[in-house]
């Protein structure tokens, strides 16, 4: 036996479909052939270990693959395994992206360690002494460095999946599809830490968009026939104590015929579209970038729930990338394009401006438009454009919300500016004061 983890027909053919459509696992395999001879077993047994619901090992195994027994011997007996365990088990997507991220960390963590050598050895005559030992504890080092970014990288994957379903889509991607998106976040280090923040805000941004709706219920104007228990008139309530009359009551509710009061929300009524500027120049490198399109994207999630239209603006010393989006039927192939670009360049503030304001006279549906300009630079904003901006803002009900990344605002744009936001800090909870000037 080769497998050092008990598996079956259904287990194979789950890593056998994880492995045709992940090319960047059969990348790491074929480059990680030089430091362990029998690399390919070990992540096969690694994807069944995370995927298994019952995890148990052979008790035959060829001698020599009882090296990979030492390492998962390691790497799943610890607390930290079984928590993650929690999101992998039964989803081979969750769990084929678990074993990626293992076994990256842990071909670099034995690369360090200089033990490829060794592992020749043992494989080609089956001595190593005091080696299990050595990869026990690589492999448990290993499981704790990885713990909380396989977190992070799933709850931000079931983000990425999320996107682009409206209220009551029930469709699902295929296995395969679900593969192919998660190969193209796991390849791309930028992509991965900006999905892996977009998990957390996203959660944010939708709890943000509920304590706002707790506190404002609407306002009643009237009555109709439906089947809203919320806004129930009393006098239907009273028909569900009497026992004939609570027949007719459930016959009228599968009908939708109740009594209920009609609710106008004037909240939603007067939220507009939202024009997102975000900079792309040089000092937006790094992390400013992955937490301003993290908070780019997690705005998406308040703009479906609203029913907003979006339209996304990528600028340096001039507009460098536009597209409309639509919240509801937002693609992946969307989200990783927008992840993906970066331009670079110097910082312009007049460009952008324009664009957004073009956009709002030339399409009716952007008209009470919320502007929200998200950048770190310095660029000044002359009297002509001040002027302009103000009166097109009060003729077309338009608001410009800009938001400082750990840097101060320019006097100029402050002027023209509805709400100014510093963020000092790119913490999580800073994105708050975000959600809150735009739902």
């Amino acid at each position: 036996m080769k497998n050092v983890i008990k598996h079956d027909a259904y287990d194979k053919k789950a890593y056998e479909r994880f492995l045709k459509n992940s090319r960047y696992l059969q990348k790491l395999l074929s480059y990680y052939s030089q430091y362990h001879p029998i690399h390919e077993k070990l992540a096969e047994d690694t994807f069944y270990a995370f995927f298994k619901y019952v995890v148990e090992f052979n008790e035959y195994v060829e001698e020599r693959f009882k090296i990979n027994k030492a390492i998962l011997e390691g790497a799943i007996k610890n607390i930290e395994y079984e928590k993650r365990k929690l999101l992998t088990e039964l989803d081979e997507v969750n769990a084929g992206t678990a074993t990626v991220m293992f076994c990256e960390k842990f071909f670099e963590n034995l690369k360090l360690a200089k033990l490829n050598k060794e592992l020749k050895k043992f494989a080609s005559e089956g001595k190593g002494e005091g080696l299990d030992d050595k990869l026990k504890e690589i492999a448990k080092n290993t499981m704790k460095d990885i713990a909380d970014e396989v977190s992070e990288i799933i709850q931000g994957f079931n983000a990425v999946e999320n996107f682009g379903k409206g209220e009551g889509d029930k469709k699902l991607l295929s296995p395969e599809e679900r593969i192919k998106l998660a190969d193209k976040i796991l390849q791309n280090k930028k992509i991965r830490e900006i999905v892996k923040k977009l998990g957390k805000l996203r959660l944010l941004a939708i709890n943000e968009y509920k304590s706002k709706i707790k506190h404002y219920s609407g306002e009643i104007y009237s009555t109709k026939i439906g089947r809203d228990l919320k806004h129930l008139l009393p006098k239907e309530i009273v028909n569900l104590s009497d026992e004939l009359l609570y027949y007719d009551f459930l016959r009228r509710f599968v009908d939708k015929k109740l009594l209920i009061y009609d609710i106008q929300n004037k909240l939603e009524k007067q939220k507009g579209p939202i024009i997102i500027l975000l900079d792309h120049s040089g000092s937006m490198y790094g992390d400013r970038e992955i937490w301003g399109k993290a908070v780019a994207l997690s705005i998406i999630e308040i703009a479906k729930r609203e029913s907003r239209d979006i339209y996304y603006i990528a600028f340096d010393d001039g507009v460098r990338f536009e597209k409309r989006i639509n919240p509801k039927t937002i693609t992946f192939d969307e989200i990783i394009e927008i992840a993906s670009l970066y331009f670079g360049g110097g910082t312009n503030f007049i460009m952008p401006l324009n664009r957004a304001m073009s956009i709002i006279k030339e399409h009716e549906a952007f008209k009470n438009a919320d502007i929200l300009l998200i950048t770190d630079g310095y660029a000044e904003v002359n009297d002509a454009f001040l002027k302009e901006f103000d009166k097109f803002k009060i003729e077309y009900n338009a608001k410009l919300i800009s938001v400082f990344v750990e840097t101060f605002p320019t006097e100029t744009l402050k002027m023209i500016s509805d709400e100014v936001i510093k963020v000092y800090d790119l913490a999580d909870e800073e994105a708050r004061k975000i959600y809150k000037a735009v739902s």
